[in-house]
């Protein structure tokens, strides 16, 4: 893989002249590469100790700023990061956490800027994905204006690709990747049975209300040549009888289908089909998403008179250490590395992003944006990656996708299983008063 990355600071002309110290947080949900972006923000900063002091990491992310929950990462083992490079999960927890808006809440950012000055934190690099970027341009605001400067620099993740401004996501090539590669299987177990017992399989993708994972189960016509397969993404509205039409055609012509669909999947009325559950908080509901694959399965059944199969991945997608696209592992690597370079530079309240230089071959460099232009945007897939009923992914999309699933990268294994033993660290002696994030 040939790759291009932003030029590296110069030392002599930095804004920033005097060492502080780093802190470093994950956010949000997880993917099976984050570790890599945390175990690049650590090397890059060690490589710079004339810039950077102590490196801590907050556990759980903002919400281990606001309760003091710090790991000291300054003399951090070498096998230890040896380890994060392939560790799935968040090693140092994630959280579903954001703040409050300063009007409801303005205790939470007095907290924030009270830790911060007593760790004497100068640099805070939050991993996560566009929800978790608005965390982090309020942590850098607040504290800037309030008598303590600090850079803060965003980390890029998402297995959704939803980020928008960036031409892929760290974390989605390998979600993709087990996706397809287990949608890929199954097609393969349907074949071998349908002529004498279920005729359709569905398979559930993670993304909310974007359809990147979900188009991602389209690789299987690179194996499988005239797939008889349908293709239902967040982007397009459910039309039951458009289905049910294309899904008679195939069966008639194949004797199966296959099918992948997003959790996100509406209806013509803007409903979801289905919820799996609603969190409430004093500022917001939270919706889960779950559940459309056994809905549509059981539809079709019905329809058939027929048995069905369904599948939810579910954590599955997004942690499998077992199947990273080498792609990918480089893509989180960068996207930390990158974010200290960020720094170095006196860049503050931005996000690097990967900028596609060549398809052929895949090459490309991280860019930085404004924290608060990329926060809380969307990135659809877009029309030209969808046939014109809307259940099917064209070659465009094809071409996007193969780039970024390309070779592996997996955890070593020992006695039969992927050598991913938990990491424990030891907490940090806390300083402040007891302060709860949440009462």
């Amino acid at each position: 893989m040939n790759t291009a990355h932003s030029a590296k600071p110069n030392q002599q002309t930095s804004k920033i002249k005097q060492a502080k110290n780093v802190l470093y947080a994950q956010a949000g949900g997880v993917t099976a590469v984050i570790n890599v972006s945390a175990a690049a923000v650590i090397e890059t900063v060690q490589k710079h100790p004339e810039t950077f002091g102590k490196t801590y990491a907050a556990v759980n992310g903002i919400k281990g700023v606001l309760e003091e929950e710090f790991i000291d990462l300054t003399d951090i083992s070498e096998a230890t990061i040896a380890q994060l490079k392939y560790q799935p999960g968040a090693a140092f927890k994630a959280c579903r956490f954001d703040l409050d808006p300063l009007e409801h809440n303005p205790a939470q950012y007095q907290r924030v800027l009270e830790v911060f000055k007593t760790y004497e934190i100068g640099y805070f690099f939050y991993n996560g994905g566009n929800g978790s970027m608005v965390t982090a341009q309020k942590v850098a605001d607040y504290c800037s204006q309030n008598g303590h400067p600090m850079t803060c620099v965003g980390v890029a993740k998402t297995i959704d690709n939803d980020l928008d401004f960036s031409h892929c996501s760290p974390g989605f090539g390998s979600a993709a990747k087990y996706l397809a590669t287990s949608f890929l299987n199954a097609t393969l177990d349907v074949i071998s049975m349908h002529q004498t017992s279920s005729k359709f399989f569905v398979i559930e993708a993670m993304g909310r209300n974007t359809g990147w994972l979900t188009i991602a189960a389209g690789l299987a016509k690179d194996v499988v040549k005239d797939l008889p397969i349908i293709i239902l993404p967040a982007e397009r509205p459910f039309n039951e009888a458009a289905f049910f039409e294309k899904l008679d055609e195939l069966i008639a012509s194949k004797g199966y289908c296959v099918c992948a669909v997003s959790e996100g999947l509406v209806r013509e009325n803007g409903d979801y089909i289905s919820i799996a559950g609603i969190e409430h908080t004093h500022e917001r509901d939270y919706v889960q998403l779950g559940g459309v694959a056994a809905t549509l399965s059981h539809m079709v059944g019905k329809h058939l008179n027929s048995k069905t199969h369904y599948a939810i991945p579910d954590y599955c997608q997004r942690s499998a250490s077992h199947m990273v696209s080498k792609t990918d592992w480089q893509l989180a690597y960068d996207a930390g590395k990158e974010a200290v370079y960020a720094a170095i530079r006196g860049e503050h309240g931005v996000l690097p992003v990967v900028k596609l230089t060549s398809s052929n071959p895949f090459s490309y460099e991280f860019k930085t944006v404004e924290l608060n232009i990329v926060a809380d945007l969307e990135k659809h897939v877009p029309d030209n990656f969808l046939t014109e009923d809307g259940m099917d992914i064209t070659e465009e999309a094809l071409d996007y996708l193969r780039p970024l699933i390309q070779g592996e990268h997996g955890a070593p294994f020992k006695n039969g299983l992927p050598n991913i033993s938990p990491i424990h660290f030891t907490p940090v002696a806390k300083q402040l008063a007891e302060f709860w994030a949440i009462k």
